[in-house]
């Protein structure tokens, strides 16, 4: 594989010159990775379903030993900016160029507006703003930190942003500890006596093979997320690839394992109560009750830095895929100028913020489903053959990718989630939420039978 040359001024703008060493990068990507979901989410998660949300963290934490295996060197020792620059390395085919790009862009996209969308209802919550101001400030904030500091900053903000969550998540842990007098062993007594359930798998993970889709998706979903292996490209060298991912698979798993105190202790010491602003809030309540307003306000501002820190990694991404892959099927390859990457990203936020604003009740479900299958249906099977595949071709890859974006979007479409929840029909054409189970063979099959094919 010939590598791509410098760009200079790009190569600054979208991987910080690929100068951001391994451990600033772990807890970038633990920034990346952690959005408001991570904490907001997983603590609501425990609240109303209990060991459900252990499972989620549990499943999405496989991810992190697979991509340190599989991916992290390979992805930098390529010398790329992009997933489709990683494809083009070896076919430097258009139409591979163009559907690549296009996957990349819509996924970070989707990404993007399931971030936006739950950040302007959930600022309207913490600070009484108007949706539409939320969503303003949140694009604002987002437009100056990428505009004026590129990757560098982007990094900057991600770490600081990992760091404060880890603060939170280890004070709050100690708030419950001493709710409990500091034995651990009285909390699982509590849930055990109040809500034994909780310690038992819902009837929402109870069919097997939603189980093992589920899975799939949450694990091979970040083998292929663009804004997640962009931060492979911004270190210097493989190995400091390789140190990254299992320094962050170690700080996430870290992060997880005190969500489990800190949700059952929310589950505990709140329940019966009254919670305004939804589920999602009881986060928010439990620092209330245990530290006051001051928790509940820091709390709050460092809920507002994760929104800005996951929305500046999905633009870049999103900003790099339509700079560095799409704009030079139209324009040529001299198109990159400093003007045109920010240009791009004045339009993906003006984009993402009015179709945020359109669509502010959407299923949600639906677009970060799309986003996970996309990723681990289509990215990972070409991703794998493009490392693993000495027989990998550019066929294999063109149609592997179209049948896994295909496939997948299909399978959402038809399940309870879309035809019945969005639609209105009374049963779903696809019985399962989640699609990975049935659109990752697909996938893999086109790629291998065109590969055997082509070798014959």
């Amino acid at each position: 594989m010939n590598k791509p040359k410098p760009m200079g001024r790009a190569s600054a703008f979208y991987l910080a010159d690929r100068s951001i060493g391994a451990w600033q990068n772990a807890w970038a990507l633990a920034g990346d990775y952690l959005s408001a979901a991570a904490f907001l989410g997983a603590v609501a998660l425990y609240y109303s379903a209990g060991l459900d949300s252990l499972y989620y963290a549990v499943a999405t934490l496989l991810g992190w030993p697979l991509l340190l295996i599989l991916f992290a060197d390979r992805l930098r020792a390529g010398g790329a900016y992009t997933l489709t620059g990683v494809l083009q390395q070896r076919f430097g085919s258009v139409r591979l160029q163009a559907l690549s790009a296009l996957t990349s862009l819509f996924v970070s996209v989707f990404y993007l507006l399931v971030q936006l969308i739950g950040a302007g209802k959930l600022l309207s919550l913490l600070f009484g703003w108007g949706y539409g101001s939320a969503l303003m400030a949140v694009c604002g904030l987002t437009f100056a930190l990428v505009f004026l500091g590129g990757m560098k900053a982007t990094t900057l903000v991600q770490s600081i942003k990992a760091v404060c969550l880890f603060a939170c998540a280890f004070v709050l842990v100690g708030l419950v500890w001493r709710a409990f007098d500091f034995q651990l062993p009285r909390l699982w007594q509590a849930v055990a006596q109040q809500r034994p359930a909780a310690l038992l798998p819902s009837m929402a993970l109870s069919d097997p093979i939603e189980q093992v889709s589920l899975v799939l998706g949450l694990v091979l979903g970040l083998l292929g997320l663009p804004h997640v292996l962009m931060r492979f490209f911004t270190v210097k060298n493989p190995q400091a690839a390789i140190r990254s991912a299992a320094y962050a698979g170690a700080l996430i798993g870290l992060f997880f394992s005190l969500n489990v105190i800190v949700g059952f202790g929310a589950l505990v010491l709140l329940d019966g109560q009254t919670l305004s602003g939804g589920g999602n809030m009881v986060l928010l309540h439990l620092a209330n009750q245990l530290g006051g307003a001051g928790m509940q306000w820091a709390l709050s501002v460092v809920v507002f830095l994760t929104i800005l820190a996951v929305m500046a990694g999905l633009v870049m991404a999103a900003s790099a895929s339509l700079n560095q892959d799409i704009l030079p099927l139209l324009f040529g390859h001299q198109v990159h100028r400093p003007l045109w990457a920010k240009g791009g990203i004045v339009l993906l936020l003006v984009l993402g913020g009015l179709l945020a604003w359109l669509f502010e009740d959407f299923n949600l479900a639906f677009l970060f489903g799309l986003a996970f299958a996309w990723a681990a249906s289509a990215h990972f099977p070409v991703l794998w053959a493009q490392f693993f595949m000495p027989s990998f071709n550019e066929r294999a890859a063109f149609y592997g990718l179209l049948c896994g974006a295909v496939v997948s979007t299909v399978l959402i479409v038809a399940s309870p989630t879309v035809w019945v929840g969005v639609l209105g029909f009374e049963t779903a054409l696809f019985p399962w939420s989640n699609p990975t189970l049935f659109a990752l063979p697909c996938s893999f099959l086109v790629i291998v039978g065109l590969c055997m094919r082509t070798s014959k």
